[in-house]
């Protein structure tokens, strides 16, 4: 798995991006754009959400245990699946709607 050292400083733009399978654990996402980012199979956790953009952010897979100010809102307009890992305080049966059927996945 890379890892994009994200301690460093806040991340702002991966619009669109390409990492799939990148540790972006502990990061800075606060107002970051993500939206149209492949970030299946990544791991999130501990990361901070706080305004950060997800339209059609693909989650499929990706892990985000501990996640900070993460919102149901958020996650509706990205694109996960029922192996995306969400944080405890997520209520999951608000995401219903969001969360692909298995036929939708091996298509």
């Amino acid at each position: 798995m890379t890892s994009l050292s994200p301690r460093d400083r806040p991340i702002r733009n991966l619009r669109g991006a390409f990492i799939r399978q990148t540790d972006l654990s502990n990061a800075d996402l606060r107002d970051a754009e993500l939206s149209g980012a492949d970030a299946s199979n990544a791991r999130f956790t501990r990361s901070n959400f706080e305004g950060a953009r997800l339209v059609g952010t693909i989650l499929r897979g990706a892990d985000l245990t501990g996640a900070k100010n993460l919102t149901v809102e958020q996650l509706a307009s990205a694109v996960i699946d029922a192996r995306t890992v969400l944080p405890d305080y997520i209520d999951c049966s608000r995401l219903r709607d969001a969360v692909e059927s298995p036929a939708d996945i091996a298509s």
